[in-house]
């Protein structure tokens, strides 16, 4: 079974997108910040939310810049992607750090918050103009 992972959460923050050499090559990344929430049934016939994760989400290349555009904090999203293990050394102690990281193949925006996305980039947009 391929590693897979499909969840739907919200933004934590607006894209931050940049580019970085890979292979010699420029190439955009976006970064988002992901809370999956978690569900459960509450034995009442409803479900009651059991808490959730905050996981950093990377999108490359066109899909970065359309997320950077498109996205806002706040947004309800979809994900589709898989998980990646990072590794590195602490600079300062050296110890090891591990962090998990979700590759995104698709960032689908749940239309459930898209009135206020819209509100905000349009507002956004008249004050870059207005300054």
């Amino acid at each position: 079974m391929p590693n897979m992972y499909q969840g739907t959460g919200n933004l934590g923050d607006s894209p931050a997108i940049k580019t970085v050499q890979v292979n010699g090559e420029d190439r955009k990344v976006a970064e988002l910040r992901v809370f999956f929430d978690n569900y459960r049934p509450d034995g009442h016939g409803g479900v009651e939310q059991t808490g959730g994760i905050w996981m950093d989400v990377s999108l490359w290349d066109y899909k970065a810049e359309q997320a950077a555009r498109l996205l806002r904090k706040g947004a309800r999203v979809h994900v589709i992607g898989r998980i990646e293990l990072d590794s590195w050394s602490d600079k300062e102690t050296g110890e090891p750090r591990e962090k998990m990281r979700l590759l995104a193949d698709d960032v689908l925006l749940s239309l459930t918050r898209v009135k206020s996305v819209e509100f905000e980039a349009r507002r956004s947009e008249e004050e870059r103009g207005a300054g």
